[in-house]
């Protein structure tokens, strides 16, 4: 069988790409491969993709090596199912943050240093995202691997309830603030940074002006959630507005627990069809990532919500 072979990036990093391309994972998930050998560790298996979980394990064979340590930055279904299944096939236990729930045999404290063969990572805890997201630092490259913190194209999803834009923000002033001197950011999708202080303030900024604009149309009346979605993404693709509604629920929660904004239930008989579709799209129509990023299959009461911002 054909493998794939993987990209190197660096004397210590190499890139090989699932093939999952979709909405969420650009142009698919990167797992990537870190040291010289003979012992090599994964970082994000992807998901559980056979074809690509044996090219990694044919490409470490090729190097004289053995992947002997399985890493996960967080346990979204883009990046951690294959995790197991490469255990399997190699024995090697699979690393993630201590309060991670899916099945890993070694669990992480923020700060804790991984030792694989020559090379070392430190794990940071960066939640906002997910619940257990981590990023890790490779000193001897200046690499930050950013799992979906931040990635190589565009910005990530912050999406209620496993999803939370005040943890988000901390994590990434962490990064800004941490004295890492990172020269390259591996991302879990996209390609490579090569200025991750611009990105990261880049990736602020975004922020910020997103929730301007939503304390700006909140400031001129009351408003849902799928109205603020109308206002703020007119520019953007309507089949992304699911992903805004997330998007503006998780400013809005923050907001509300800052004592900002404040939220009062309305009679379902006061929505519209629109409300539905851009909440809570047909979960038939969307792929288990999707579902999983955008958390769409937890019952809330977001939509039958208006928002108040308090002066």
């Amino acid at each position: 069988m054909l493998q794939i072979q993987p990209q190197r990036l660096s004397p210590l990093v190499q890139r090989l790409r699932a093939s999952n391309p979709g909405p969420m994972t650009l142009t698919g998930t990167n797992s990537y491969l870190i040291g010289t050998g003979p012992a090599l560790l994964v970082l994000d298996p992807g998901p559980l993709i056979e074809s690509h979980l044996q090219s990694l394990v044919e490409a470490a064979n090729s190097q004289a090596a053995r992947i002997e340590m399985i890493a996960v930055t967080h346990g979204h279904p883009d990046h951690y199912p294959g995790a197991a299944r490469l255990h399997e096939l190699t024995g090697a236990p699979v690393v993630a943050y201590r309060e991670a729930t899916y099945p890993h045999q070694i669990d992480l404290e923020d700060g804790q240093s991984l030792t694989c063969g020559e090379v070392s990572l430190q794990a940071i805890f960066t939640p906002g995202h997910a619940v257990d997201h981590l990023c890790f630092y490779l000193a001897a490259e200046q690499a930050l691997f950013t799992g979906d913190n931040i990635l190589g194209t565009g910005t990530t999803i912050v999406a209620p309830p496993k999803g939370d834009m005040a943890a988000y923000l901390a994590s990434l002033r962490r990064l800004q603030a941490a004295d890492l001197a990172a020269k390259v950011i591996y991302g879990g999708h996209g390609p490579e940074i090569t200025d991750p202080a611009t990105k990261i303030q880049e990736y602020l900024l975004h922020r910020q002006a997103r929730q301007q604009k939503l304390t700006d149309a909140l400031a001129k009346s009351p408003l849902t959630i799928p109205q603020l979605v109308e206002q703020i993404y007119q520019d953007v693709d309507r089949r992304l507005w699911p992903a805004a509604a997330r998007q503006v629920l998780a400013y809005l929660i923050m907001l509300e627990n800052q004592g900002q904004v404040r939220s009062a239930e309305l009679p379902a008989t006061q929505t519209r069809p629109l409300d539905e579709e851009i909440m809570f799209p047909d979960g038939g129509a969307v792929d288990p990532v999707a579902a999983a990023e955008l958390g769409i299959d937890q019952k809330d009461t977001s939509r039958l919500k208006l928002y108040t911002l308090l002066k």
